[in-house]
């Protein structure tokens, strides 16, 4: 059973991922293909989807992924500063501090699971899913932020490309329904680079003088995923 572990997610993380979420379009081909299953999974409901954000972090996902829908979304992660920052900034999700080991959601309650570089709870998700219901999982692949991976890692093995062992376990619990791959690279501007180095746990060991010196190097970011749709029946 996998549990959920707050590290060191602190605000400066999640206020560096909202920066880069709601400031840059980094992720907005990402979120659109999201937006776009979810249309898609909607199109013969009358009733409202209920979406649920598992690993939310600070809710800028779900709510860029759910505004303007009729969707009922909910985010839940284990780290209190996220959701604290989610609760303040957006009034239209439901917001919970939880474990997904213990979650407060009902047995066949959600329409649609998504679980955005984040990670899973295979039982639970299949406890919660209605029947026929979806989980979308964005995974990295071998490229994800290769150029800040390639800085950070140096002389030293890089272990990010977990891809083979994520989709077998993946698979183990849920019938894949699609497999999208999605690669782009975008430049990174000025105003990006501290938001960018801060809001991913691979700079957590960094000195002060090493993220500068990544800032003063990185001039493009590649975003390098996959998206995992999945039923449970």
């Amino acid at each position: 059973m996998t549990r959920f572990f707050k590290g060191n997610y602190d605000k400066r993380l999640f206020t560096a991922k909202r920066n880069i979420l709601s400031e840059t379009g980094i992720y907005a081909p990402l979120t659109e293909v999201l937006r776009r299953w979810i249309a898609r999974y909607s199109v013969d409901i009358s009733c409202p989807v209920h979406i649920l954000d598992a690993g939310t972090g600070e809710g800028t996902f779900l709510q860029q992924i759910t505004q303007n829908t009729p969707a009922v979304g909910s985010g839940i992660d284990i780290a209190k500063e996220g959701i604290a920052m989610a609760s303040s900034a957006y009034n239209q999700q439901i917001w919970f501090v939880g474990d997904l080991a213990c979650s407060p959601f009902a047995e066949g309650q959600l329409d649609i699971i998504l679980n955005i570089l984040s990670p899973s709870n295979y039982e639970e998700f299949g406890r919660i899913l209605k029947d026929g219901g979806w989980i979308i999982k964005v995974i990295p692949r071998e490229r994800y932020l290769i150029e800040l991976r390639e800085m950070l890692f140096l002389n030293r093995p890089d272990r990010a490309d977990g891809r083979e062992l994520t989709l077998d376990r993946f698979c183990k619990h849920h019938h894949l329904i699609a497999s999208i791959p999605l690669t782009y690279t975008l430049p990174v501007t000025a105003n990006m680079l501290d938001s960018l180095v801060h809001m991913t746990p691979l700079s957590w060991h960094l000195s002060g003088i090493s993220r500068m010196g990544i800032q003063a190097s990185l001039s493009k970011i590649t975003i390098d995923v996959e998206i995992l749709v999945g039923t449970n029946n």
